[in-house]
């Protein structure tokens, strides 16, 4: 009994010497457990702005990396730009050096000009010069024609070649051997040629090729040239034609004079003139 009245004292005793201690205890536990409470609410609140700031940070993130999206779609952009104006610049040196050239080639248009009008000069002397060879080989052409007709006994006179006989016959036989060297007895168609052909004749008596058919024909050339009759009474010695016993058909130059023809018998023997035309290409 007395040991629960001692328990019991003990029990009061340590109440009235714990309690106020407890109950600052509890007091300041309770202090500490608002001011947890407001620290609760506080990280709540900063939880709420933590969250909410991390969206809004998310946000400014997705918003940066657009920006960087832009940003580096911008700065090929510039890349794109700053290449195309590199190529503008190298374009406009290549048209400043085309200029240039142009420029240069323009002033020297004047000494080209010049040039082309010396080279159409030099162009017409050096066509003067191949038409003159070209004159001067047929030149050289032609007179060696005439020099091998020369070297075979013909005569040059006017484009036609003459041969004189050293041997008589009769006219149609001269006719004959004429033919064989592609010519006929001569004919007479200027007083020029009949000059030539009496000088050169040298006294001696050449049948011509003037004949007629019988007494009563006409005068014809044998190498078929038109007779005129006219022109060719000039050259008759005076009397002459006379058609002696009728008999006088052929025609011999039988003077060395511009009036020597005789009308003869074409049975006469006499010398003859051949004549042939000359044709370079024949030779």
């Amino acid at each position: 009994m007395i040991f629960l009245m001692l328990v019991l004292a003990a029990s009061i005793l340590v109440q009235a010497v714990l309690y106020p201690f407890f109950m600052g205890t509890i007091s300041d536990i309770k202090a500490n457990v608002r001011l947890l409470e407001g620290c609760v609410v506080n990280v709540s609140t900063l939880d709420t702005a933590i969250k909410r700031n991390r969206g809004n940070l998310e946000a400014t993130s997705f918003q940066v990396q657009v920006v960087n999206g832009s940003l580096n779609q911008q700065l090929r952009t510039i890349q794109q730009l700053k290449n195309a104006m590199m190529e503008t610049r190298a374009q406009i040196q290549m048209l400043i050096n085309k200029w240039e050239q142009v420029r240069d080639l323009d002033a020297q248009i004047p000494e080209l000009r010049r040039d082309l009008e010396k080279g159409g000069a030099l162009s017409t002397k050096i066509q003067e010069l191949q038409n003159s060879v070209e004159s001067i080989g047929k030149l050289l052409k032609y007179n060696g024609g005439i020099l091998q007709m020369v070297s075979k006994g013909w005569m040059y006179f006017h484009k036609n070649f003459y041969y004189f006989s050293h041997i008589a016959k009769t006219w149609y036989s001269a006719q004959q051997f004429c033919v064989s060297k592609n010519s006929h007895l001569t004919s007479v168609t200027s007083e020029s040629e009949q000059e030539f052909l009496y000088k050169a004749a040298g006294g001696f008596v050449y049948w011509i090729g003037l004949t007629k058919a019988g007494s009563e024909g006409s005068w014809t050339w044998v190498d078929d040239t038109p007779f005129n009759k006219a022109q060719s009474a000039r050259y008759w010695i005076p009397g002459e034609p006379n058609n002696y016993e009728s008999n006088e058909q052929c025609v011999s130059l039988k003077i060395p004079a511009l009036q020597g023809w005789n009308d003869n018998s074409c049975d006469d023997v006499l010398r003859f003139i051949c004549k042939k035309p000359y044709t370079p290409s024949e030779l």
